[in-house]
Parts: C-alpha cells; sequence; structure tokens
C-alpha cells in the first residue's frame, strides 16, 4: 500500500469514527428529550430532529438572529478565540519551553503558573472586566489566560519528561545549548505539545462561550446562546450548542488529531501514515 492510499484510508478511518460517536451522542441526546418530555412539562425539551432543523434553517436561509446572520456570529466568536489562542500558544510553548529546560527557574516559575491555572475561567470576570470594560478585549483576555496557563504546564512537562539518557547520548554526540533543545528536547517533547495545544484550543473555546454568554458585545455564538436562553427559545438554544460542538470538533479532530499523528510517526510511535 503506497503512502497516497493510505493517507486516504486513514482519513476515511477517521471519518467513520468520528460520525459513529455523533450518532452515539444523538442517541443519548433523543432518549433524554423523550424521557424529559414524557412527563408532561411546561417547557418541553428539545429533540434533536428539531435543533438540527432549526440550525439547518439558520445556515441555508440566511435568516438573521438578533441583527446578524447566523455566519456572522461564527465569524465573531472565531475571529476572538483565533486572536486569544494564537497568542496563548507562542507566549505558553516559550514559557513551558524555558520552565522545562531550566530546572532552578522551573522550581519557582511553576508556582504562579499552577495558582492562576486553579483559577475557573468563569472566575476570570471581575478581573476582565476590570481591566478592559465589556466587550471583545475582556473575552479574549479571559481566553488567553486560561489557555495561556494550560499549554504552559503540558510544555514544560512534557519537556521534563524526556529521560535523562537521551540528554546523555546527545551530549555525547556533541550537542549542546540551543542544538540540544530544538534537535532533541522539543522533537522529544512534540507530542506532549501538541496535546498541550489541543487541551488549550478546547479550554479557550469553552471559556470564549461563556465569556460571550456574560460579557460580549450581542453577536457571538455565546451571546446568541444566552439571549435565545434568555427568550425562552430553549430549540435555538440547541442549535447554538450543535454549532459549537461542531466548529469544536472539527478543529480537534480533522487538526489536531491528524498533526498529532504525524508527528506519532515520524517519531515512531505509529505505523504508516
Amino acid at each position: 500500500m503506497n503512502l497516497g492510499s493510505y493517507s486516504v484510508q486513514s482519513f476515511l478511518k477517521t471519518l467513520l469514527v468520528f460520525f459513529a460517536g455523533i450518532i452515539i451522542v444523538i442517541l443519548m441526546w433523543e432518549l433524554l428529550a423523550l424521557y424529559c418530555n414524557s412527563g408532561g412539562t411546561v417547557m418541553m425539551f428539545p429533540t434533536p430532529a428539531e435543533s438540527f432543523e432549526r440550525t439547518f434553517e439558520w445556515l441555508l436561509s440566511g435568516e438573521t438572529l438578533y441583527g446578524h446572520t447566523i455566519y456572522q456570529h461564527i465569524s465573531r466568536s472565531l475571529k476572538r478565540w483565533l486572536i486569544a489562542f494564537i497568542m496563548a500558544s507562542a507566549a505558553g510553548v516559550a514559557l513551558g519551553s524555558i520552565l522545562g529546560y531550566f530546572d532552578k527557574i522551573y522550581s519557582v516559575g511553576i508556582v504562579p503558573v499552577t495558582v492562576l491555572q486553579t483559577i475557573p475561567g468563569l472566575a476570570w470576570i471581575p478581573i476582565a472586566i476590570l481591566l478592559f470594560g465589556l466587550g471583545d478585549d475582556a473575552a479574549i483576555f479571559m481566553i488567553f489566560t486560561v489557555s495561556f496557563m494550560v499549554i504552559t504546564i503540558n510544555v514544560a512537562g512534557g519537556i521534563r519528561m524526556v529521560p535523562e539518557t537521551v540528554l546523555r547520548a546527545g551530549g555525547m554526540m556533541g550537542a549542546s545549548g540551543s542544538i540540544l533543545f530544538l534537535k532533541i528536547l522539543l522533537p522529544y517533547a512534540s507530542v506532549s505539545i501538541i496535546n498541550g495545544l489541543r487541551v488549550g484550543m478546547g479550554s479557550a473555546w469553552r471559556v470564549l462561550i461563556a465569556a460571550e454568554m456574560l460579557i460580549g458585545s450581542g453577536i457571538g455564538l455565546g451571546a446568541s446562546m444566552e439571549l435565545l436562553r434568555y427568550n425562552l427559545d430553549f430549540i435555538g438554544a440547541f442549535a447554538c450548542i450543535i454549532i459549537i460542538c461542531a466548529i469544536g470538533l472539527i478543529v480537534d479532530r480533522f487538526i489536531f488529531a491528524e498533526i498529532e499523528k504525524r508527528v506519532r510517526h515520524r517519531l515512531g510511535m505509529e505505523e504508516g501514515y
């Protein structure tokens, strides 16, 4: 089997597993809706069919949601997320590399990072409002702070997990300083770094939605969901959840997961790609 055919087969397998997992979630959702609605409650629990129907209406008809199309809401959320996540990734990889490489700095520097990492995302709201007021800057600050801490800890931990024997072998081959760091430490810790970015991405996406719900500017998926909930339009709120989950899953499974597979293959940790 050549490399091209294996790549196609790998992609199709990933796609099949992805949709199998989605079907399981939808079945669980349907059972939950049936159970909740069987009791004759005043407000009916949205079913998958109703929620997906509303989602496709927004996506295909161009219908506006509180003055903006669903694509404008998605675009604004993605813009906030990308700005914050790119900054958090750059800063987290840099600081995590420093902490992981220098033992003396790690013992001191990891303490404030860990302390800040224990603060829940929503607990940053008063700080964000005091620093930036309401709006995009406050939301970006929250996303950056939460994901930055997660990425830093994972990168530092990944570098520190490199066995001492590997470092000694590199030193015996003449590698030292920046060469040792770039050619041995970073490649060896690359899987941990990618996993840290994946976890940071998920944290950033969750905090983004919460931030938009509470301190947004009225446009974005989180802001839309909050307005729909306030107006008791729970079908619309669930439609927003579908879009939020779809974007998060696509980024995780078809970008980060594929990058991780390629890295693992290059390191000899996974056969064929």
